[in-house]
């Protein structure tokens, strides 16, 4: 496990609104539950996550374009 951030300091990293943070969260975005109010993000997970989202988008959107 990597360094563990709050949601602001990721929201900077990636210029996303705490909406977005959320709806990503929803969509699977790494995250871990410390307490009833406490998440904390794994920096190098969610970069990963994201990297991963970004290339099957980038696919999907390829494939589109060649039907």
């Amino acid at each position: 496990m990597g360094k563990l951030v709050k949601a602001k300091d990721i929201c900077q990293r990636f210029s996303i609104s705490k909406r977005t943070l959320y709806r990503w969260k929803n969509e699977g975005l790494p995250s871990i539950q410390l307490s009833y109010n406490m998440v904390r993000y794994d920096i190098a997970a969610v970069t990963e996550w994201f990297m991963n989202r970004n290339l099957i988008r980038n696919n999907i959107l390829e494939e589109a374009g060649n039907i």
